[in-house]
Parts: structure tokens; sequence; C-alpha cells
């Protein structure tokens, strides 16, 4: 039986995050959503569904095979809450679908014959959840990380609990830099680069490519990111491509001590929690100086410059304050930016950007 990981209307209230990809391929841990799942259903055939617009889409339908929701955070236990093997069967938990199980010839059929079944599974709704799910989710990634990669690393670097510092090939790790796991884990991607005199503590994940310096903490950075120069980010999930200027900081903590509460498709949401950080889409930008208030959420290719504090909200292709960036200079900066990486815009990506020019505000 087939596995399909599909997403379902719940990628909405991951934007900008996931204008650019498929819920399932969100980072918590070392890896994505997707990939957490496959490895629960070794030797089996994935197939994957998401948004018509976004490259590989394969559109849902119907077949016989083992549908899982891509929000569905894969633990340990999954194929025996989730079994490939079975009857029609529809999988519930905190009230919403996770998986389905189709035998029958129809959905039809299935949604007659199915019986239904609760497992205690965690499905992620919000951005932040990720955020704090990541203490656990190294942990559990690190049982299939495998040995560390060949780095870089100068002698006057410091490395607390180094055990728990997932290190890929390629990485550098330059003077004077300070990683702390004592916290939680610290995962630092292939070819990922750590500035002199930089703070990096756990629970942490800098994804592939990134060029990271200043302070970071309990944070996941996509990958692909420069934060190259002083600054502190904090309780947040950054996306690719993303460039924080020169003292770019985040506030994750409110100053009366309150709930943070985070703008999800133009509705106000609490948290429930005390430190939450910020949200940044692919290829946005922020200029020097830029101060981004607690919880905030910033659009994809959005660019904030003149410095101070960032609005709560930042449209997706907001240029400054009021207007909205151009598509051809957009691109234009894309290139410049990939090049750099030896990496080239493919056309299936550039379709993908004008798609998003007129969909994402």
């Amino acid at each position: 039986m087939n596995i399909i990981i599909y997403e379902d209307e719940g990628y909405k209230d991951f934007l900008p995050l996931t204008w650019t990809r498929p819920v399932y391929d969100l980072r918590c841990g070392v890896n994505t959503l997707a990939e957490k799942i496959c490895r629960q259903y070794p030797k089996t055939n994935v197939e994957f569904s998401c948004r018509y617009y976004l490259p590989g889409n394969k559109t849902m339908k119907l077949e016989k095979g083992l549908f899982i929701n891509g929000r569905v955070l894969a633990h340990e236990r999954l194929a025996q809450e989730i079994p490939l093997k079975g009857q029609d069967e529809i999988f519930i938990a905190d009230k919403e679908i996770v998986a389905i199980r189709a035998v029958s010839k129809s959905f039809a059929q299935v949604s007659k014959k199915a019986k239904i079944k609760k497992v205690d599974l965690k499905v992620v709704k919000y951005p932040w959840e990720l955020i704090f799910e990541n203490t656990m989710e190294l942990r559990r990634d690190k049982k299939f990380f495998g040995k560390k990669g060949k780095a870089k690393i100068d002698k006057s670097a410091v490395i607390y609990n180094q055990a728990d510092v997932l290190i890929e090939d390629g990485v550098e790790i330059e003077a004077n830099v300070v990683i702390d796991a004592r916290g939680g884990l610290v995962h630092l991607g292939e070819g990922v680069i750590v500035r002199p005199h930089s703070y990096l503590k756990g629970p942490l994940s800098i994804g592939a490519g990134c060029k990271v310096a200043g302070e970071i903490s309990r944070s996941i950075f996509h990958g692909n990111d420069n934060k190259q120069h002083y600054g502190f980010i904090g309780d947040s999930y950054i996306g690719e491509w993303v460039n924080l200027g020169a003292g770019t900081t985040n506030s994750n903590l409110k100053n009366n001590y309150g709930n943070v509460k985070v703008v999800i498709n133009g509705k106000s949401v609490d948290t429930g929690q005390k430190f939450v950080g910020c949200f940044i889409g692919d290829h946005a930008k922020t200029g020097i100086g830029s101060l981004i208030t607690t919880g905030a959420v910033i659009g994809m290719a959005a660019n904030i410059f003149g410095g101070g504090i960032t609005p709560k909200s930042v449209p997706s292709f907001a240029w400054g304050a009021k207007d909205r960036f151009k598509l051809d200079k957009f691109m234009e900066t894309v290139k410049i930016v990939m090049s750099r990486r030896k990496i080239k815009l493919t056309a299936l990506q550039e379709d993908l950007f004008k798609k998003l020019y007129r969909l994402a505000k």
C-alpha cells in the first residue's frame, strides 16, 4: 500500500512560510515534517499532494493508500498508531483528521465503512509550535543523524556539551565562537559558516548553506540564510534565502511578561506562550538597525529598511512601509542572491514567484 502525504487547509495558518513550500516541507529539529513521516515507514512508496500552484504538485485523487496529513509530527510509534495494513479507517487526533486508510474503491464508500480511531499524535497548527517542539525533535532526530561531518573548527571556539552539537559536512566555526548545547541540541547543516564572536544557544537548528553571526537562540533557520552581523534572533522561524542586515534584532518577550499574540490570516492569535520571536518568509530582507517586534510576521519577499521598530505584520512583497516590490526587480535580486551560492533560479521557481505576486499579500 502506498503512502500519500498531503496538506490540508491548515497550511494557511503557516503563511508566509508556506507560500513557497508545502506545509510538510517545514523543518522541526534536523528534518522536515515529511522526512519524519517517511522514516517511520521504511521501504514503502511515498507520494505527495499539495496546492495546485506549487512545483511538483500532485493533486490528491482517489486511490488505495494510506493518506497522512503533512502537519503530523511523527514519532517512533507512528507506524503502530497508524499501521499500513488494515481496513478502511479514519484516524483522529485533537479533533483533526491525521490519516485515512483507503481500501474501498471510493471515498464515499470509505466514509461509510471506515471506523474512527483516536490516536495519540501531535498535529502542528501554528508556526510557533515548530519552535516549541524543536527541543524534543532535535533529540529524536539525533538518533538518525549518524556520524558528525567534517568541519573546520577554530581552536579558540568553545563548545558546551559537544555530544549534543550535530555538525554536518563543510561546517566552519570561526574564532571565539561559543556554542551552548546545555539547554538543548544545536544542529548545524551542511556548509554552515559561523562567524567570529558568535553565540549560538540551543535548542537551535541552522539549515544548510546559512552564514550566521551574533546571538541566536531557540530558533530554526530553514536554509541559505544570511545573518552575518551582530544582533539577536530568538524563538523564531526564519525562512529560506532571508538576509538580515547588521543590527537586526527581534524581541521574544513582552515587557509585561504577558502571552505573545501573532497575526495569523489577519486575526490576532494568542500563542499562550511568553517567549515567541518572529516568523519571516523566504527571500525577505531587513535593512541595518531593524528592530523586529515581539511575535511579528514578515511576509515572503518583503523588504524592510529605514531602521526602527517593524510593524506587527508586514505583507509579502512589501517595499518599505507603504510600497510594493516590483516583480521584475525582485526576480533580478533573487537571481543575484542565488548565483552567489552557485545556485540557478529554475523556470519552475520563476513561474511560482509570478503566481505568488498575484496571490500573496
